[in-house]
């Protein structure tokens, strides 16, 4: 679980060191704060991490500049952010783990009550620059998402996806 107080010092730093220097520092910051880290990750300047849910990071991730990772809790229920081996995630990117209900009918448009979910990003994959990844999606392995695609739901193993809800441009197998 991460721990917001760590969390935030952690933001602080990582705003502040060199964009492709202190690797191994920022990864230890990470999990200081109650991030999951493995071997070889590259986070770049920028990139936050807000809330209190779980978030995995495995070997050789690349996590690009000013990327921000919205996980939240809403009553028992935990967010979960999985980036799994060798997955990228592209500059100014933003990954959301929940959201509030539509109510017309109540006092305001959108409840205060919110969900949670787990974001998977496959194995291998690419999610481009400028992308957002909405809640209980999973990106599949070796998956790319073109850059500023909004994903909506599920992306198929080697698919190529793009727009706005992304959807399906080919495939990546030959």
């Amino acid at each position: 679980m991460i721990k917001t107080r760590r969390m935030y010092f952690a933001n602080l730093l990582i705003a502040v060191l060199p964009n492709s220097g202190c690797q191994k520092f920022k990864s230890r910051l990470w999990r200081w704060a109650g991030v999951k880290v493995g071997e070889g990750v590259e986070i770049f300047q920028g990139v936050k991490i807000h809330g209190v849910g779980e978030m995995e990071v495995g070997n050789n991730v690349f996590i690009g500049h000013d990327v921000i990772f919205m996980i939240n809790v809403e009553g028992d229920e935990v967010s979960k952010v999985i980036l799994e081996d060798e997955s990228i995630v592209g500059t100014r990117s933003i990954v959301i783990t929940g959201f509030h209900d539509v109510t017309p009918d109540g006092v305001r448009v959108l409840s205060r009550n919110g969900t949670c979910s787990t974001v998977r990003i496959g194995r291998g994959c690419s999610v481009s620059t400028n992308c957002t990844v909405l809640p209980g999606v999973t990106v599949g392995e070796m998956a790319l998402v073109a850059a500023g695609a909004t994903i909506t739901k599920d992306v198929e193993p080697y698919a190529m996806v793009g727009g706005c809800p992304a959807k399906f441009i080919r495939s990546l197998k030959a």
